[in-house]
C-alpha cells in the first residue's frame, strides 16, 4: 500500500490550505482528462501523458467498476482516467490536498455506440464488480440494503465454489460430505440475506 491516501473529489470544492497546483490549475487538469474519457491504446494513454505535468501523481483504482443493472449485458473492459484528491495518510480538517492521476477499469456494455460507451466510462457513481468490495462501498453511502444483496451474492459464489470442490474429492468420504453440508448452509445462509436485502429495499421504496 502507499504512504499517501486518494481519494476522488470534487474540481469544484472549495480549497483548503495548499501549496501548487492552484484551483484554477485543477480545473484544467480536469479538462484535460475528461477529453480522453477511455484510453483504448498505449498511444491514446500516450497523448494524454503528454498533456499532463509529469510531477503529477499516479494512481491506480484497485477495483474494476461496473453498472450492475447492467450486468445481464456482453461487458468489455476499458480503461479510464479521471482526477482525484491527494491528501497525506494522516489526515486533518485542513489537511492540504493535491489533485492526481487515477486511472481505473470500466465495464461498459459491448453493443453501446462509442458516445454511450464514453459515458458509462466517465461515471462516478459506478461500484466495484467484485460483491465484497461493493458491499462495503454500498454501507459508507448508506445503503444497507444494497450491501446486503451484495453479502448474499458473495456467499452465493463461495457456496458455488465449494461445491464444486467437492465434485474434486472422493466421492462418499467423510470430507466431502462434510464440505456439501458446508455449501448448502452457506447457500441457504445467501438467500436468507438476500430476503432481507430485498426486503429493505421494499421499505425504502415505501
Amino acid at each position: 500500500m502507499s504512504d499517501t491516501h486518494r481519494r476522488p473529489v470534487p474540481t469544484d470544492r472549495a480549497p483548503g490550505p495548499r501549496e501548487t497546483p492552484a484551483p484554477g490549475e485543477e480545473q484544467r487538469l480536469a479538462a484535460t482528462v475528461a477529453a480522453h474519457p477511455m484510453l483504448d491504446s498505449v498511444g491514446a494513454l500516450a497523448s494524454l501523458l503528454a498533456r499532463l505535468p509529469p510531477e503529477l501523481p499516479l494512481w491506480l483504482d484497485e477495483h474494476v467498476r461496473w453498472d450492475p443493472d447492467e450486468r445481464l449485458k456482453q461487458q468489455l473492459l476499458t480503461v479510464t482516467p479521471r482526477i482525484v484528491g491527494v491528501a497525506s495518510a494522516v489526515e486533518t480538517e485542513d489537511a492540504a490536498m493535491e489533485p492526481g492521476l487515477e486511472l481505473g477499469t470500466v465495464c461498459i456494455p459491448f453493443d453501446s455506440t462509442p458516445d454511450a460507451r464514453a459515458a458509462v466510462a466517465v461515471r462516478r457513481d459506478l461500484l466495484p464488480a467484485d460483491p465484497y468490495a461493493s458491499a462495503e462501498e454500498r454501507l459508507e453511502q448508506g445503503d444497507v440494503p444494497g450491501a446486503l444483496g451484495d453479502l448474499a451474492t458473495l456467499l452465493q459464489d463461495i457456496a458455488a465454489l465449494l461445491s464444486d470442490v467437492t465434485d474434486g474429492l472422493e466421492r462418499g468420504s467423510s470430507d466431502t460430505e462434510s464440505l456439501r453440508v458446508e455449501a448448502s448452509r452457506i447457500g441457504q445462509a445467501a438467500a436468507r440475506i438476500a430476503r432481507l436485502a430485498k426486503n429493505g429495499q421494499a421499505k425504502d421504496r415505501g
